[in-house]
């Protein structure tokens, strides 16, 4: 009996030293509560965006640096497996295709980094461990295509 009155006697006074230091901690955040006047909240700066492309390419050149290239052959043949799990061989081509349509969004106009993006996307996904679908890439590079068109690439 002696041993359950000692665990009981530790628990009371466990007890009682987290009560008191509840206390102490609500008596000190008194001291930093509003004196009743008016507390303008600060507003944080606006955080300066690195930007997304350096323009360096306006519609035509950017169409011309997917569409006039390697880029579309590779994303079209490997636009198949971003369902399929991912080997060493697809892990590194998501990776190259994923890298190289970045470096191009890096360079790209306004217009065409929206578009890149939504190509680049199920790569990532798969990249990921997400689902992806061929035909998201297929959409995108349709959809592309044809704001490409609209802005005056020949194709």
């Amino acid at each position: 009996m002696s041993t359950s009155k000692n665990w009981a006697t530790a628990a009371l006074v466990s007890c009682a030293l987290l009560l008191s230091g509840c206390a102490a901690l609500e008596s000190m955040a008194s001291d930093f509560a509003p004196s009743g006047e008016e507390v303008t909240p600060v507003v944080p700066s606006p955080v300066a965006k690195a930007p997304i492309s350096t323009g360096e390419y306006d519609l035509v050149e950017s169409c011309n640096a997917f569409f006039k290239t390697r880029l579309v052959t590779d994303v079209t043949a490997a636009a198949p497996a971003v369902q399929a799990p991912l080997n060493e061989e697809l892990t590194g081509a998501f990776s190259t295709i994923s890298k190289t349509i970045g470096l191009l969004i890096g360079k790209a106009d306004a217009v065409s980094i929206e578009h890149l993006e939504a190509v680049r996307a199920p790569f990532d996904q798969a990249l990921d461990g997400s689902i992806a679908r061929p035909k998201a890439v297929e959409a995108a590079i349709k959809n592309y295509e044809t704001a490409c068109k609209e802005g005056g690439f020949k194709g």
